[in-house]
Formats: C-alpha cells, sequence, structure tokens
C-alpha cells in the first residue's frame, strides 16, 4: 500500500472507531493550523466501519476541503494497525501521527514539523521528559497513567533503546523510515516495535514534551489488562531479536 510521496508535503494521520463529534471539532482545526504554519498538508482518516457516520463525515469534509483523504476499513483492527496502515497509504514526506479525541495538542503539529526538518528521522511525543504530563482526572486515567509508566520502564530496559515514551501515537516520521522499518505487531503494541526497530536501523530519533490531555468526547477504547499483557509478550519477543551495534545513538533535545 505504497502512495507516491510528495516531498514537500505533511500528511496528518488519524485513526477512528466512532469519532464523528470529534472529527467535525478536529479536522478544522488542524486545517487552520496548517494554513496559519504555511504547512502544505493532507489529512488521512483510517476508520474501521465505524456505525456512527465517522466515514461518511470525513468523505464529506474531504469534498470541503480537498485534501481530506479516507482510508476505510471493513472492520475493526485497532489504533495500532490503522496507524501502521495510514503512515503507509499517506502521500507525504513528512507524517505525524495523532489521536482523535484530543488527548494530542493539534498544535504542536508544527513543532513536530520543525524537528524532523532539522535533520530528525523520528520525533516521539513524550510525557516522561521534563515539560511532559500525563493529564490524570479520574480513577481510571490515573490507573492509565501508572500502568503506562510502568511499560514504558520496562521497554528501555528490555529494549536498551533510550527513549522514554514508546506508547503514545503522537509522533512524525520522515517517509524513508516508514518505508524501511518492517514492524509485525497488529495491535497498540505497533508504536513501540516502529521506535525500537527505527532507533536499531539507525535512525535519527529525538523526543519533545507534550501533555496527554484526558479524553473530553466519546468513550475510550483501551483495554488496559489485555492490552497490557499483549504489550509485554510482544516486548518479549522483540527484545530477543538481535540488536544492532551499539555505536548508534539516539539523541533527546
Amino acid at each position: 500500500m505504497h502512495a507516491r510521496t510528495r516531498r514537500g508535503l505533511v500528511s496528518v494521520v488519524l485513526s477512528t472507531y466512532n469519532e464523528r463529534e470529534n472529527v467535525s471539532k478536529l479536522i478544522p482545526i488542524i486545517e487552520g493550523i496548517l494554513k496559519r504554519s504555511k504547512i502544505r498538508g493532507e489529512i488521512v482518516v483510517v476508520d474501521d466501519n465505524s456505525p456512527d457516520g465517522t466515514s461518511d463525515l470525513v468523505r464529506k469534509l474531504g469534498r470541503k476541503y480537498g485534501n481530506v483523504r479516507l482510508l476505510w476499513r471493513r472492520r475493526k483492527m485497532g489504533p495500532g494497525s490503522a496507524h501502521a496502515d495510514g503512515y503507509r497509504f499517506a502521500k507525504g514526506g513528512i507524517i505525524v501521527g495523532m489521536d482523535t479525541d484530543f488527548s494530542h495538542n493539534p498544535y504542536d503539529i508544527p513543532r513536530f514539523v520543525a524537528k524532523i526538518r532539522e535533520g530528525y528521522d523520528l520525533v516521539v511525543g513524550s510525557r516522561y521528559i521534563k515539560g511532559g504530563q500525563y493529564e490524570v482526572k479520574s480513577f481510571q486515567t490515573l490507573k492509565k497513567s501508572i500502568a503506562s509508566r510502568l511499560g514504558n520502564i520496562f521497554i528501555v530496559l528490555l529494549s536498551r533503546v533510550p527513549v522514554h515514551d514508546f506508547t503514545t501515537a503522537l509522533r512524525a516520521i520522515r517517509r524513508e523510515a516508514v518505508w524501511e522499518v518492517k514492524t509485525e505487531s497488529q495491535g497498540n503494541s505497533f508504536f513501540m516495535e516502529f521506535i525500537v526497530k527505527a532507533y536499531w536501523k539507525g535512525y535519527r530519533t529525538t523526543e519533545i514534551p507534550i501533555v496527554f490531555r484526558d479524553r473530553v468526547i466519546g468513550k475510550s477504547k483501551l483495554k488496559l489488562g489485555s492490552q497490557s499483557f499483549k504489550m509485554l509478550a510482544d516486548l518479549v519477543k522483540l527484545s530477543s531479536q538481535a540488536k544492532p551495534s551499539s555505536t548508534v545513538q539516539a539523541s533527546r533535545r
């Protein structure tokens, strides 16, 4: 599913399942950000056959703006898989992935694009470096934040990759890395696997702080227990694979 790349184009990839209300607000905001920042961009929405009419809305917005494209999938396959497909479907030389529920701040998009243009291949949004934050407004969110923090510590210990946040979808990637980094994970482990394998291949990687907000509209699709066990199993499998020379380094500024 390799799209023809347009070097000066930035692709913003969103995954959706029953996110019609959020999409109706988020896409106009992103359009405004791209225009004000003088970023030539497209928005790619990967929708898993949402019964709430998300796909129909995306098609309508595509006719309105001319740069919104839909990748429709027949069944619910999850955000990790959606981003993997969305990266390949995107046409931009720079790809920015993010959540659709406003957990990620769309006004961060220009910061990520600027870092890629500085010369980085992968720019990861981090809740766990100075300036980053995981917003906690409920007991459920507290449990998620603790699981996320512990999980990321385990990933660092087992993978030896010096990144602090492997599990958030907010990141920017140079197109060449999407072509070259081969992933196997079908679930949310994709986000972790992509960073680890990109680093192992020697792609220049950095982190910038982000604030991860609690969802306001809609219902979270995260199943904390089952997805945590799946990610742990995938991490053990990944860490057993051969690693490249220790001379490969990541930098964080």
